[in-house]
């Protein structure tokens, strides 16, 4: 039986393990993450600090440049490692390796936000030495680390000394052809420097591309240590506080480092701001930020917690995934969350249509503020948006495909610019936003800007064909595998629905002409009627299929392997694109075609990518082909915790994060939202017994439990409106009732083409 609130590591023999497990244990609260590399794991394979919205820019190089391509990249940075606390007894250092230690162990709580290390090991003369480390990075504080040492000394230590640092990395050029991986960024351009501050030593990161410089600066404070000595030494490659003395039977070492940072030319109100928040943590004891850190997670988990009853696995890895999620996405409305979070440098710390196609939903049903924050991210970079439509000669806004400050830094355009979805993936995050929390202030705060500059923006992309309708050419939809082509199914639906959405929450508020044009626009946007399978495109159906057969699982992913051009010639899919349209709006299509479509791609999808899964499986939950969408939920569930892609030393996957949830709220509760109200029609999947969980519906909590034959509703606050299997329910705070869930026919799925 395990503990399904507890991450743990014991083993540490594994060297070739130190990156995955780095990524797994990484910590932080939206502004700060720091990897799970610490002074007692050996062999860091990436020491990583790092602030959401902290990053290095320069130009883009390329053999040859046209017009409107990216300019610069940009790179999230890490910063100064404020980990690092090393022991001397009597002279002698006090090492942790494989020889002298006898028990290592680290614990990461979900239930409580924190991870501690126990550990024991002996020294040169044999003597052992017991400790624990509690390391915790406060939702209460801005960008402060705390960590707590308790060290037990035998008695015959006379002398103890302690180290404690706070010390720059250096930033070697990754060599690599893995897009994912950053490979043009090497440190040079990071400068470092060490100033004191009213007698405060501070480390500052001056990163000369962007503009941008971080600030950082520690506290060390001891118990246990008599006649004590301290030294303070400083320099731009670190801080170091050295605190000798006679110890007691324990030593007590709270360390305190806090990080923040700005814009160069504010410097001295950074300080300001940096040095207010360390002095005012490391006065309060940490047990206190302790309490407060047990007392947020109570809340958070109260709304975001879903419980399972049939797999201990499957609840273990879906509460680190919203517990990840929780420590990855910025709460004030300044940052988003990146492709892989705070835990390590793959993707560069990029922001994708990943933040609010699959990780948004999450929070606008468990915690609004945070939706809220993630969507006024989105409209602070309206400027660029509008000043990036410009530049390719589009009218409206045009938000990147990849970007830390709203400025599109992917270097390639056919998989990058060319998805132009992402416009309607941040426009319907807010329409769903607003559906249901019921919040039309956000309209108001440049919601209207949002929603207008992405319906003006499809007005002008599209062009009227005679006898097809409304059509989009030269796109790429969410399959990254087929690009630069004509009505990609995804785009045009999300398109149509985003003029729809414009349109009715922006009565009033512009020109009743330009939402009539909008209106007309929407109806006249090119769907493919409903014979045969859904195309992908316009031409995807004409092409070749890839060969399978002869393709080696050592391929994959094919991106790694083939050139674009080979790729795009054939019927392959990276991931779910019509069939991630069908899972998204499920009422668009009718049962037989969703099942046309879903029989078919289903042969050429390669799953190279963490964010198919979760499309996969709800469609095929809706299919009733059950066994197949319980394999594809394990996949987004257990993509990390499992190393399933076997990349996650580069990094967490927070798009399958949040495709774990979608798939239970999407797929297993059948819930869809639409303009007339909130409809369920949910089944329990076989493998369990019983799912619970609560959403927030319109400033109400609705309470949903499937067990058995059965789903029972609780209002916990506030009456709540909604549709269960079509039959319209009302039902008041406090109240209960159940329904007989419908019965599902269950198929069997054969696929044709080699498991891959």
């Amino acid at each position: 039986m395990i503990n399904d609130w507890i991450i743990e590591q014991s083993d540490f023999s594994e060297t070739g393990q130190n990156g995955l497990m780095e990524s797994l244990f990484t910590m932080g609260n939206g502004f700060l993450g720091l990897r799970g590399d610490f002074p007692l794991a050996p062999s860091p394979v990436e020491k990583g600090t790092f602030i959401n919205g902290f990053f290095e820019s320069g130009a883009i190089t390329y053999g040859e440049k046209a017009y409107g391509y990216a300019d610069n990249w940009q790179t999230i940075v890490s910063l100064p490692d404020g980990k690092g606390v090393e022991f001397e007894a009597d002279g002698m250092p006090l090492v942790i390796d494989r020889k002298s230690t006898v028990n290592l162990n680290r614990v990461l709580n979900l239930r409580e936000g924190n991870t501690i290390w126990s550990f024991s090991f002996t020294d040169g003369e044999g003597r052992i030495f017991i400790g624990h480390v509690t390391v915790l990075i406060p939702f209460s504080r801005k960008g402060t680390v705390r960590f707590l040492w308790k060290l037990s000394i035998p008695e015959s230590v006379k002398s103890l000394t302690i180290k404690s640092s706070l010390q720059t990395l250096k930033k070697e050029l990754n060599e690599t052809d893995d897009p994912r991986l950053p490979g043009h960024f090497d440190g040079s351009t990071i400068i470092y420097s060490a100033l004191e501050v009213k007698t405060q030593p501070v480390l500052a990161v001056r990163a000369e591309g962007s503009g941008l410089t971080a600030l950082c600066s520690m506290e060390n404070k001891t118990e246990g240590l008599m006649e004590l000595q301290t030294e303070r030494h400083m320099d731009e490659s670190g801080l170091w506080d050295v605190m000798k003395g006679s110890p007691g039977r324990e030593i007590l070492l709270e360390k305190t480092v806090s990080y923040d940072y700005g814009q160069t030319d504010n410097f001295e109100t950074v300080i300001s701001d940096l040095l207010q928040e360390l002095d005012g943590c490391a006065k309060e004891p940490f047990y206190k930020d302790l309490e407060t850190q047990r007392n947020y997670m109570d809340r958070y988990w109260g709304r975001a917690d879903i419980t399972i009853d049939g797999d201990e696995e499957a609840q273990l890895s879906l509460r680190y995934n919203l517990f990840q999620l929780l420590q990855s996405t910025g709460q004030d409305s300044g940052r988003s969350i990146a492709a892989k979070g705070l835990s390590g440098s793959g993707y560069e710390g990029h922001y994708f249509w990943d933040a609010e196609t699959y990780v948004l939903p999450f929070f606008i049903y468990t915690n609004p503020a945070i939706a809220r924050s993630m969507l006024k991210y989105r409209i602070s970079i309206l400027p660029q948006a509008e000043k990036r439509a410009g530049r390719l000669s589009h009218k409206g806004i045009l938000f990147p495909w990849r970007t830390i400050d709203g400025e599109e830094c992917s270097a390639y355009f056919p998989a990058g610019t060319a998805q132009y979805h992402i416009n309607s993936d941040v426009a319907l995050g807010l329409v769903k936003y607003i559906d249901v929390t019921g919040d039309e202030s956000l309209l108001e705060e440049g919601g209207v800007g949002l929603l207008a500059g992405t319906a003006r923006f499809w007005c002008d992309l599209g062009s009227y064909v005679e006898g097809k309708g409304f059509c989009f050419h030269n796109v790429t939809g969410p399959d990254e595998y087929t690009a630069i082509v004509d009505n990609n199914y995804y785009t045009n639906l999300c398109a149509r629905e985003n003029l729809l959405s414009a349109a009715r929450l922006l009565e009033g508020k512009v020109a009743e002409e330009e939402r009539r044009i909008w209106m007309q626009r929407a109806l006249e946007i090119y769907l493919p009627p409903e014979e045969g399978v859904t195309p992908q495109d316009d031409s995807f159906l004409q092409k070749e299929k890839w060969d399978f057969v002869n393709t080696d699982k050592s391929s994959y992913p094919l991106l790694l392997h083939f050139h674009p051009l080979n790729i795009y010639r054939k019927q392959v899919l990276k991931q779910a694109d019509v069939v991630m349209a069908q899972a998204l709006f499920p009422s668009e299509l009718s049962v037989e075609q969703k099942k046309r479509n879903f029989d078919y791609y289903e042969q050429v999808t390669t799953r190279d990518s963490s964010l198919s899964a979760c499309a996969q499986g709800i469609s095929a939950f809706h299919l009733g082909y059950e066994e197949l969408a319980w394999e594809y939920f394990n996949e987004t569930l257990h993509t990390d915790r499992k190393d399933l892609h076997g990349n996650v030393s580069h990094g967490l996957h927070t798009a399958a994060m949040g495709g774990s949830y979608l798939m239970i709220i999407n797929g297993f509760l059948g819930f869809e939202v639409k303009a007339e109200g909130f409809f369920f029609n949910p089944a329990l999947p076989g493998n369990l017994k019983r799912l619970s969980l609560n959403l927030s519906l319109k400033n109400s909590n609705l309470n949903i439990t499937l067990e058995n034959d059965r789903a029972i509703y609780k209002s916990g606050s506030g009456t709540v409106q909604f549709y269960h299997c079509g039959e319209k329910i009302s039902l008041p705070e406090g109240e209960v009732k159940q329904f007989a869930l419908l019965p599902k026919e269950k198929k069997a799925f054969t696929l044709f083409r080699p498991k891959i």
